[in-house]
């Protein structure tokens, strides 16, 4: 499927099928997408020219295993910030490249993700800075209970020649329970003097006191922690402008964290 996205747009697709999307000059607006159906494998090719600006919230809504492959290509001043949502009890592969070609290109990838037992959340993200003036930011989130399989390879590359650029990464893991394994591996290619970069990492429990203070007011371990669980997918959903779905969404993250348990 390809569409051309011109002047002011707001869009919503459903779909398994590859996508070849094109921002153009200037053009400035919001898509959502939902991954819905058979296919087991899908591409969606990425292009924003210059001075564009996009917001891209994508959700697995796959009923089986799937893999999803992204490509974008940022051109002179024009920025993409796109989030990935996985609440599915199934195994799931996120493979994303973002070139950063021109100057002034920004791109922005957060994901959030549910790993429940024996189903693996694998991901292998860069994000490149191809010429100088450039900005790429990866934060990932993810919530890993009993028996879940989680692992994020995260990569900010800067080029020779790519000065004044800056390459930052952040992921962050709440493990839940026990027997769950957790392999994370943030890397910076860096290749040039005059740039700025950094990654952030944290694996751990929920805190004790936390937890404690939240039973004391009447949640059952469960729900507490799955309000603590709650504030790692929220920066996600943040990304939606329509406010109905977000407030959806976020409905389905509470019930899925358990925060409804009886």
């Amino acid at each position: 499927m390809e569409r051309t996205y011109e002047n002011r747009f707001e869009d919503r697709i459903v779909t398994d099928q590859p996508l070849d999307l094109t921002f153009e000059n200037n053009a400035s607006g919001s898509l959502v997408i939902f991954l819905e159906g058979e296919n087991n494998e899908i591409l969606i090719d990425l292009k924003a020219q210059a001075y564009s600006y996009t917001k891209i919230f994508i959700q697995n809504r796959m009923n089986h295993e799937c893999t999803l492959t992204i490509k974008a290509d940022v051109n002179d001043d024009a920025k993409i910030e796109m989030g990935l949502l996985d609440l599915q009890d199934e195994a799931f592969v996120l493979k994303a490249d973002g070139s950063l070609n021109k100057q002034g290109a920004t791109m922005e990838l957060s994901t959030a993700q549910l790993s429940l037992a024996g189903k693996k959340k694998k991901a292998n993200i860069e994000l490149a800075s191809h010429t100088a003036h450039t900005y790429g930011n990866i934060h990932n989130f993810a919530v890993v209970y009993n028996e879940g399989l989680y692992e994020m390879v995260a990569a900010g590359r800067i080029d020779k020649g790519a000065f004044g650029s800056e390459s930052h990464q952040e992921t962050r893991v709440l493990t839940m329970g026990k027997d769950h394994t957790v392999i994370t591996l943030p890397i910076l290619y860096i290749d040039e003097n005059d740039v700025k970069a950094s990654h952030a990492l944290t694996v751990g429990q929920p805190d004790a006191d936390q937890l404690y203070y939240l039973q004391s007011r009447g949640l059952s371990t469960t729900q507490a922690m799955g309000l603590l669980a709650i504030g790692y997918f929220k920066p996600v959903v943040a990304l939606i402008d329509d406010e109905s779905l977000r407030e959806q969404l976020e409905q389905e993250i509470e019930v899925k964290a358990g925060l409804y348990e009886h």
